[in-house]
């Protein structure tokens, strides 16, 4: 039980990073925290499809470009994370990747001093 707790309370997290990121880049926008809460699971779930199972392409077009290709794998994952959520609205490719590396260090700094 302890540790569906902690998961919940991460994606609560996640969710209010979303919505601080949201917050200040425009063209990144989250009607609700219901649709942020549900956007973060969404993207958790497709990042591990992403980082996990599509290993084999994505990690080699990652060092292929030098790590510019990891944020473009980020971006398309909130690209298709906003497509599944109708609240959360995402404008293109770079802003998905500037929201997904935002998002990451605000997810960070929380963590950090919820501790």
């Amino acid at each position: 039980m302890t540790h569906l707790f902690h998961l919940l309370l991460r994606f609560v997290l996640s969710a209010g990073s979303v919505l601080i990121v949201a917050a200040v880049l425009p063209g990144f926008r989250v009607k609700r925290f219901g649709d942020a809460f549900v956007f973060s699971i969404v993207v958790a779930v497709f990042n591990v499809l992403a980082w996990k199972v599509f290993a084999i392409l994505s990690i080699p077009f990652a060092v292929l470009t030098a790590g510019i290709g990891y944020f473009v794998v980020n971006g398309l994952v909130f690209l298709a994370a906003q497509k599944v959520v109708k609240g959360v609205e995402v404008s293109g490719c770079l802003i998905a990747a500037i929201a997904a590396v935002a998002v990451g260090l605000v997810n960070t700094a929380l963590n950090v001093v919820l501790r």
